[in-house]
């Protein structure tokens, strides 16, 4: 196994079954999950063709994410982004590195979490895209960057809005705090829908560091069809 130190704190009930479980995920649950098939696209969900159509703005040379955002790992994400339930990130986290960093390539040298807006990080008091880094941060030992970017535009909440509204939305919402001092990097987000979010940091950061390696992490994909 790539992380052979693999753990999270032991649970005493599944979070999805409630069932006894030593872990935060049981057995039975995890085997049910419809997860990706990484392997078949080289661990890179931009050769799958329906990924690409639903991604078709997204320049990153990579995109990694667990499945497609719905029961019950949509469930762990509800509740992690809207009921502080933090312990999912670590359930979430675990399902990540397990399965979708299984692959033999590079390891980037930086998590690079979607940062809030501060207005929204007062009414929510955390954010979830760092609490996933966070876990998968200390299950890989990737370091988690959270002072390199800073998003300085209040957006519009993008569920609602249409492929080109959330782009214009992310126009100008992030800013760069300081020189970015790697090559190769992983943008974390919680669901990614168009990529319109993640675009607008990739965009962002290559504009100042061209050769740089982006790749972009989510728990879930939310596709168009």
């Amino acid at each position: 196994m790539r992380f052979s130190h693999l753990s999270v704190k032991k649970a005493h009930q599944c979070l999805l079954c409630f069932q006894h479980s030593k872990t935060l995920i049981c057995g039975y649950c995890e085997d049910d999950l419809a997860l990706f098939s990484w392997q078949k696209y080289d661990y890179n969900l931009l050769n799958w063709p329906k990924a690409q159509r639903g991604l078709k703005h997204l320049t990153a040379n990579k995109v990694l994410a667990l499945a497609d955002y719905q029961w019950p790992l949509s469930r762990l994400l509800t509740g992690l982004k809207f009921s502080n339930k933090i312990v999912h990130a670590s359930a979430l986290a675990k399902l990540f590195v397990q399965h979708a960093l299984s692959g033999d390539s590079a390891l980037p040298q930086a998590i690079i979490p979607v940062p809030l807006h501060p207005a929204r990080y007062q009414e929510r008091k955390y954010n979830q895209s760092v609490e996933l880094g966070k876990c998968i941060s200390a299950l890989t030992g990737i370091p988690l960057a959270t002072d390199i970017v800073t998003r300085q535009k209040a957006t519009q909440t993008q569920t609602s809005l249409s492929s080109v509204q959330r782009k214009a939305n992310m126009k100008n919402a992030f800013a760069l705090h300081r020189p970015l001092n790697y090559q190769h990097v992983a943008i974390l987000d919680d669901v990614i829908t168009t990529g319109a979010t993640v675009e607008a940091l990739n965009q962002l950061m290559k504009k100042h560091h061209p050769d740089l390696q982006v790749e972009v992490w989510s728990m879930c994909l939310t596709l168009e069809h």
